[in-house]
């Protein structure tokens, strides 16, 4: 800005001075031209020719004391003469004048100047007063636009960083190029950060370590009953064996969800990844989940079966389909069907599970995939893990999961979208 208002004051100065300068001249040329007696004029003098702007002339009315015309240096002016010494403001037909007359004993003279000349000066100031502000005002919002831009660009930076992380990152956030001002705010997210990132180790150990806990009792009481069950000869007797056998093979499953949920949150590395041929791992979920879908009269198989090879980690694919079909059957009524379906679109294959059951209502879609969360009918068997498992191992295996309701009809329908690869299944 500095720059800006020297440069603004050097360009007023010339401009003023070049101005004043063609003014001033004009003036010492009409100044020799009206001294002495001769009846020269501006337009008829020697230096007619001169360069000049001939609003500047002033209009020289000399009268005796009979009033009688000395010297008119424009005839073609008509100013009235004024009878006492002093400063008027005349107005003619055509012009405005500020007129000057000075009368003494033997004559009267009257100097008038065009109002039109005042007003070109008053305005060609103001312009040149106004300029610099003017060139200054756009400059300055450009000069500041400019040095914001520097000044903040660490801070956009900062920014950029901050919104591209990983929703479950729990790394500080660099500090190296912030600005000062800055760091402090910065340290103090970082500080919130590891005061999460131990809270949420201490609730992943808790979780994983009361699993550990848990299976061992279960796996002891399951012991006892089986010996039990061995030894009793009373039929009521077996009954009862059999609930508390069913409640705590209830409680085992419940925990081994728990541990392998708490190993996803923990990020454990995954598998080594292999190919996988999607239409054998439809085919052996089928298989494993068919005695739960007879048991419950309902309709399990494939429908569709296209040929799809996906790399990624056998075992987590299994916990996606399992949990997946699982859910439908336990959701379907009796005489439901359940669908299987592998389809391939593009570089794309959906495995898609269709069932008959009652759906999930719109207001509960969005919280599906919570913990424990289960949505209507409560009175369901389940825990409210499987979909949090699943949606856990699509996200390690960089697959996409949704649930949406069946368009032909009632239930659900549940898509699993994973990138297929170009390699062949070995015979």
């Amino acid at each position: 800005m500095a720059i800006i208002g020297v440069c603004a004051a050097a360009t007023s100065y010339l401009l003023v001075r070049n101005e004043a300068s063609d003014f001033l001249d004009n003036q010492l040329r009409q100044i020799a031209l009206y001294v002495g007696e001769t009846r020269s004029s501006p337009a008829t003098g020697p230096d007619s020719g001169a360069p000049h702007d001939p609003e500047d002339d002033f209009v020289i009315q000399v009268w005796d004391v009979a009033g009688k015309p000395l010297r008119l240096s424009h005839p073609d002016v008509d100013i009235p003469r004024q009878q006492a010494t002093g400063f008027a403001d005349i107005s003619t037909a055509r012009e405005n004048w500020r007129v000057y007359t000075l009368a003494t004993s033997n004559r009267t003279v009257q100097v008038s100047q065009d109002m039109s000349v005042r007003q070109e000066l008053a305005a060609s100031a103001a312009l040149q007063a106004a300029l610099p502000i003017i060139v200054l005002l756009p400059l300055s919002l450009l000069t500041l636009s400019w040095i914001i831009d520097r000044i903040m660009a660490r801070l956009n930076r900062l920014a950029v960083t901050v919104a591209s992380r990983d929703a479950r990152a729990d790394d500080p956030v660099p500090i190296d190029d912030v600005p000062a001002e800055i760091v402090p705010f910065v340290s103090s997210i970082n500080l919130v950060l590891a005061r999460l990132r131990a809270l949420l180790e201490r609730q992943r150990r808790f979780i994983s370590d009361a699993a550990h806990e848990l299976r061992t009792p279960l796996s002891a009481l399951q012991i006892q009953i089986d010996n039990l069950r061995h030894d009793d000869r009373d039929r009521r007797f077996s009954q009862r064996l059999t609930e508390l056998e069913a409640g705590i093979a209830r409680a085992t499953g419940l925990v081994g969800k728990l541990l392998r949920l708490a190993r996803y949150d923990a990020q454990e590395t995954a598998p080594a990844p292999q190919p996988i041929d999607l239409v054998q791992l439809a085919l052996d979920t089928v298989a494993r989940l068919t005695p739960l879908a007879e048991s419950r009269e309902i309709d399990l198989g494939i429908t569709r079966q296209d040929e799809a090879i996906a790399i990624g980690a056998l075992a987590d694919f299994e916990v996606i389909l399992d949990n997946l079909v699982e859910n439908a059957v336990q959701y379907t009524p009796p005489s439901g069907t359940v669908d299987v379906a592998v389809i391939v679109a593009g570089q794309d294959a959906r495995i898609e599970i269709r069932d008959t059951g009652p759906g999930i209502a719109e207001e509960e879609m969005p919280r599906v995939f919570e913990r424990f969360f289960r949505a209507r009918p409560q009175d369901s068997e389940g825990s409210g893990l499987g979909l949090a498992i699943a949606k856990a191992a699509a996200e390690r295996q960089g697959a996409r999961l949704t649930l949406a309701m069946r368009e032909d009809g009632p239930g659900l329908v549940a898509s699993l979208v994973v990138r297929t690869t170009l390699l062949s299944v070995p015979a």
